[in-house]
C-alpha cells in the first residue's frame, strides 16, 4: 500500500506539494478550510460585466523555473504568453513614457545595452545603475551575509544609487516584488529575486503574461492532476489540530472531529493560522512565526467606455499606484471600452480606506499619464487583501522557519517559510519543492 501524506491548506504552497506528491506515486489528502482552492492566488466573475478578475496581480517572469515547470506539469503553461525580449514601460511625471528594454544578448552585456539605452535617466544615473547591476553579479558569501541586516533601501545607497535612480528605477520593481516599502523590505531577498531575474540568462526577466484568471491557470489544473492520480481534495475542511503520537504526527484532526490519519504531514498554511494547530511542544519550537508581520495589497479594478491605453502594462513613477494594468490587450477580453486593474502594493496607508477614496486616487494618478481619459469610470471593484504576504524585513527574515520541523515527519511550506525568496509564486512554488523533497526522504 502507498504512503499517505496529508497536504493542510489548498493555496499554491498546497497545490503544489500535492502534484509533487502525486507524480511520485504518494496518496495525497488535500485538506482546504475554506470552500475553494487557490488561496490569495483565485479569481472570480464580476457580476456586472462579466469580466474575469483576479484577487491581486501576481506578476511573472520567465526567470520563474519552478513555477513554469509547474505550470507544464498541470498543463496550463500554454495559458502564459513570455515576452519575446524583456522590457518594461515606466511613466515618469516630467519625461513621460519610457521603455526599460534588455536585448537578448549574454549577461553582462544585455545589462550594459539596456541600462545605456534608457532615455529616462541621465547618463551618470546609468552608469551608476550599470554599476549595480554589475554588483549585483559579483556578490561573494560574505556580502551576502552582510545584506541580511541591510533594507533594500540601504543597500541601494551602499552601491552609490542617486535619488532619482532609487525613485524611478528600483523603486517601483522592487515595491512590486516585495510587497514592503523600500526602507522596510529586506535587501538580502531582494538581490536574490533581483539575481534570478536579471543573471538568469537572457530572456530570465522577461514577463509571463497569463491569458486567463489565477484560477484557472493554477487551481483547475492542480486539481485534476491530483485527483486523477488517486488523490482526495477535501474544501471546508477546517483542520484544528496536528495529533501526535509517539512523538510523531499521526495525522491531523478537523473541527468536525473527523480524524485524517497520515504517514507525514505538510502544513502550508499562513503563519498566522500555524500556532493553533501546533502541539505545545511545536508551538515552543515555532513560536517566532507569530512575530512575523504582513504586509497588504491593493487592487482597484475599473471600467470605462472609453479606451485610452495602449500598453499592456505602465509602472507609475512617483504616483501612489504603483502598476497599471490593460485587463483586455492582457487578458483578451472582448468588449468595447477599457478594463484596467491599479495596483498598490504595500500600501500599509491605503487598505482602510473607502472604495470611494480609492477609485478617485486610481483615477487621478491614471490621468497624470493618460490626460485623454475624460469620464469617470462607469463600474469599479476594488480588492483589498490586508494579509496578502509576509512583510519581509531584515527582522522577519530570521523569523522564517524551515521545511523540516522537530517532529521527523511534519513539514511546513509557504510563500512566508524560510526559501531566500520574497513572497511571490516563485516563493510559493519552491517552499512546496523544499518540503516535498523532505518528505520523500522520510517516505524512503
Amino acid at each position: 500500500m502507498s504512503r499517505h501524506v496529508a497536504v493542510v491548506g489548498g493555496g499554491l504552497s498546497g497545490l503544489a506539494a500535492g502534484v509533487e506528491l502525486v507524480s511520485r506515486g504518494i496518496r495525497v489528502t488535500l485538506l482546504e478550510q475554506k470552500p475553494a482552492l487557490g488561496g490569495r492566488a483565485y479569481s472570480f466573475r464580476d457580476s456586472v460585466t462579466g469580466d474575469t478578475i483576479d484577487n491581486g496581480q501576481h506578476v511573472l517572469i520567465a526567470g520563474y523555473g519552478r513555477t513554469m515547470r509547474f505550470l507544464e506539469t498541470i498543463g496550463t503553461r500554454e495559458f502564459v504568453r513570455v515576452q519575446h525580449t524583456p522590457s518594461l514601460m515606466f511613466h515618469h511625471p516630467q519625461r513621460g513614457f519610457c521603455e526599460f528594454r534588455l536585448p537578448l544578448l549574454p549577461t553582462p552585456f544585455n545589462l550594459l545595452i539596456g541600462i545605456l539605452g534608457c532615455a529616462l535617466f541621465s547618463f551618470r544615473d546609468r552608469m551608476s545603475l550599470l554599476h549595480a547591476g554589475l554588483s549585483l553579479r559579483a556578490l561573494r558569501k560574505m556580502d551576502k551575509q552582510r545584506l541580511a541586516g541591510q533594507t533594500v533601501e540601504e543597500w541601494l545607497k551602499s552601491v552609490g544609487q542617486s535619488a532619482e535612480c532609487i525613485r524611478s528605477f528600483w523603486e517601483p520593481i522592487a515595491v512590486s516584488i516585495m510587497n514592503e516599502r523600500i526602507e522596510k523590505a529586506s535587501a538580502f531577498v531582494f538581490v536574490e529575486a533581483m539575481r534570478t531575474a536579471f543573471l538568469g540568462g537572457s530572456r530570465s526577466a522577461a514577463l509571463a503574461i497569463p491569458s486567463v484568471g489565477l484560477s484557472q491557470l493554477y487551481v483547475e489544473g492542480a486539481r485534476k492532476f491530483v485527483t486523477l492520480r488517486g488523490g482526495e481534495i477535501r474544501c471546508n475542511a477546517d483542520v484544528v489540530e496536528v495529533v501526535l503520537e509517539n512523538e510523531i504526527a499521526a495525522g491531523v484532526r478537523l473541527r468536525d472531529s473527523t480524524f485524517v490519519a497520515a504517514d507525514a504531514v505538510v502544513l502550508t498554511v499562513p503563519a498566522n493560522k500555524l500556532v493553533p494547530i501546533l502541539s505545545a511542544q511545536l508551538k515552543k519550537q515555532l513560536s517566532q512565526v507569530i512575530a512575523i508581520d504582513v504586509a497588504p495589497i491593493v487592487s482597484i479594478h475599473l471600467w470605462f467606455k472609453q479606451e485610452f491605453m495602449p500598453h499592456e502594462s505602465v509602472g507609475l513613477i512617483g504616483r501612489r499606484i504603483q502598476w497599471l494594468f490593460n485587463r483586455r490587450l492582457i487578458n483578451g477580453e472582448e468588449g468595447e471600452g477599457s478594463h484596467v486593474s491599479a495596483v498598490i502594493s504595500g500600501g500599509h496607508e491605503f487598505i482602510g480606506k473607502t472604495k470611494d477614496d480609492l477609485v478617485k486616487i486610481a483615477v487621478d494618478d491614471i490621468r497624470s499619464l493618460y490626460p485623454v481619459l475624460c469620464e469617470e469610470p462607469c463600474h469599479a471593484v476594488v480588492i483589498r487583501e490586508k494579509s496578502a504576504t509576509y512583510s519581509s524585513s531584515p527582522l522577519t527574515e530570521p523569523l522564517r522557519p524551515r521545511a523540516k520541523t522537530e517532529i521527523p515527519n511534519l513539514f511546513l511550506a509557504g510563500d512566508w517559510t524560510a526559501t531566500g525568496y520574497p513572497a511571490t509564486i516563485e516563493g510559493a512554488v519552491l517552499s512546496a519543492e523544499l518540503a516535498t523533497k523532505s518528505v520523500l526522504e522520510y517516505l524512503k
